[in-house]
């Protein structure tokens, strides 16, 4: 299987985890969108996926790559969380490299814990 198709299904495995879950893309190392998908039902998304650095998942990529820098002394990074009035943004590296990260917006949800927990043993 191609890279991309894997990522492809990754995205939509994702997606059926939860009905809370808008968007699921693999993006690279350089902040790139490699792959995503919206749930169907979507009508209006709310962060937009056609740009080449992808928008808002892009900035949380880059303080993810930054917190990356303390693993050796507290752990290796899970995820990243990032809450908004309209949308959560999760980043979860997929890779040892760090070269590949799945990026999630979901709606606003107190089960958000419950939901990236599913979706990591999900793909792991």
């Amino acid at each position: 299987m191609e890279e991309r198709d894997f990522f492809y299904e990754l995205c939509v495995t994702t997606l059926a985890v939860n009905k809370t879950l808008r968007f699921a893309g693999v993006m690279d190392d350089c902040g790139k969108l490699l792959v995503g998908q919206y749930r169907q039902d979507i009508e209006i998304p709310l962060i937009d996926s056609s740009s080449t650095k992808g928008g808002s998942f892009h900035k949380s990529y880059a303080s993810l790559s930054m917190l990356k820098e303390f693993e050796p002394r507290l752990g290796n990074l899970k995820y990243q969380l990032t809450e908004y009035d309209h949308v959560q943004l999760v980043t979860i590296p997929l890779t040892n490299r760090n070269d590949r990260y799945l990026c999630i917006s979901m709606e606003p949800t107190m089960l958000c814990q419950n939901i990236i927990a599913k979706i990591i043993k999900k793909i792991s």
